[in-house]
Order: structure tokens, then C-alpha cells, then sequence
């Protein structure tokens, strides 16, 4: 397992060939976004990436246009949008999901106080009639 001490500002797309632990977060340099993949776990304190890919991935915040992992575990996942075409993971684990739209065929809460807080959610896509504005 690679180590970071404190924080891994990407300035081009990385590719690791085994797990990596962050001390402190994963950016871009200036603000921009790169793709990150992983061969096993990422763990840090928040994640801004364009592209995460992993096995599993903890970390208090996820912020990244796709993400496909084996498994998400995270404090809290915050993202403008949230499609089940763009997240794929066999499982999520997380205390709240926060995000501006949610589209996906189907969700199950495991807990009770799991909460998904989203301006829309839709449930059982493939029955909607989708409308271009």
C-alpha cells in the first residue's frame, strides 16, 4: 500500500497499481480535475477527481463526475449529480447521500436513518417518458 503524508494534488491523470492511503485529501492542482485509478482501496478525507476507479473507496467526501468501484464506503458522498449511469458499484455504504439530482431504477434503504436527500428522485426510470427541454 502506497502512504501519502498529508494532501495528493494530481497534476495529470494517475494510475496506481496498488492501494493508496491519503493522509489528508485528493485534488487537482488549481482547481482542475483528473482521473484517478487505483488497483485495490483508496482511503482519504475527500476525493475531487473527473474519474475514480477502485476497489473500495472511503473517504468523507466523494466529488467526481464517474465513479466505478467495487464497493463505496463514505461519511458523506456530495456530488451536483448522481446517476445510476455514472456511479458503478456493487455496493454503497454511506451515512447521507447529498446530491442535486438522483436518477436511478431502483433503491433500497438498509437502515432507518439512512437518508438521500435530493431536489429530484426518481424511482423506476425506464417507466418515465423522457421529455427534451
Amino acid at each position: 500500500m502506497k502512504t501519502v503524508k498529508g494532501d495528493m494534488i494530481l497534476e495529470k491523470d494517475r494510475v496506481f497499481g496498488e492501494s493508496i492511503s491519503v493522509e489528508g485529501n485528493i485534488s487537482g492542482k488549481d482547481g482542475n480535475r483528473f482521473n484517478l485509478t487505483v488497483r485495490g482501496n483508496i482511503k482519504a478525507l475527500d476525493i475531487d477527481a473527473r474519474d475514480i476507479k477502485a476497489l473500495d473507496i472511503d473517504a468523507w467526501d466523494i466529488k467526481a463526475l464517474d465513479i466505478d468501484a467495487w464497493d463505496i464506503d463514505a461519511r458523506d458522498i456530495d456530488a451536483r449529480d448522481i446517476k445510476a449511469r455514472s456511479i458503478d458499484a456493487l455496493d454503497i455504504k454511506a451515512r447521507s447521500i447529498d446530491a442535486w439530482d438522483i436518477i436511478c431504477e431502483n433503491r433500497v434503504k438498509k437502515t432507518k436513518d439512512s437518508r438521500t436527500f435530493a431536489r429530484i428522485f426518481m424511482k423506476h426510470r425506464s417507466k418515465v417518458e423522457r421529455k427534451e427541454w
